[in-house]
């Protein structure tokens, strides 16, 4: 009997840690100056995370700072650890498809984390879940 109940509690584990999302899944916004700067959505597909990075372009028009477009890119090379998401995104004036700038997104708390752009211009900016 305890051998049954030990096989239906482990194998209710596996399911129960199989079908719960990685914190890192959902769509997060970061903001700069007031204005909303990027977008990230990530899912996990057959193991991997994936997902896509969408860049605000601000601009002062005379009347202050606003947004005046935006450019999306689908996430590259990514490598999730639990707490931290390693990703690339595809350089502009180059094949999309190959990695560019790299950025780390880590979770801080509760519907909290941290995007970083690495290299010679690194810059840090709180993400917040959105959903």
């Amino acid at each position: 009997m305890k051998k049954v109940l030990y096989v239906c509690l482990t194998v209710g584990a596996l399911f129960a840690a199989v079908q719960k999302p990685a914190a890192i899944e959902g769509k997060w916004e970061g903001e700069m100056n007031g204005l909303k700067a990027v977008t990230i959505t990530v899912h996990e597909s057959k193991g991997q995370m994936e997902g896509s990075v969408i860049f605000y372009v601000t601009r002062d028009d005379g009347q202050g700072m606003r947004v005046v477009g935006q450019d999306e890119r689908k996430m590259l090379e990514t490598q999730w650890d639990g707490k931290t998401l390693r990703f690339a995104v595809g350089a502009p004036d180059f094949d999309p498809d190959t990695p560019g700038v790299r950025f780390t997104m880590t979770i801080t708390g509760d519907k909290k984390a941290e995007l970083k752009r690495l290299g010679k211009d690194e810059l840090t900016l709180a993400l917040a879940r959105v959903e």
